[in-house]
């Protein structure tokens, strides 16, 4: 199973944004990317909502796959 581990998550008081530092672990090829974005605090406030009893990052590891996945997207616009 491909696995996204959540490294830091660090609010920044000057944008209204939070880093989130995160490692992405793909199964099939046991390769790892470690990386960084930045979302809003409304993002990370939703991934709050969807911490669970067994994986209090449930969220924030969702959040991160999905803007992974956005910018993917983009880059295959163009």
């Amino acid at each position: 199973m491909n696995t996204i581990n959540i490294t830091y998550v660090t609010p920044n008081q000057n944008d209204a944004t939070t880093r989130i530092e995160f490692t992405a672990k793909f199964q099939g090829t046991n390769d790892n990317v470690s990386g960084s974005i930045n979302v809003s605090n409304d993002d990370i406030t939703n991934a709050y909502h969807e911490a669970t009893a067994s994986d209090p990052y449930a969220g924030h590891k969702a959040l991160v796959a999905s803007k992974l996945a956005d910018e993917f997207k983009q880059v295959n616009q163009h």
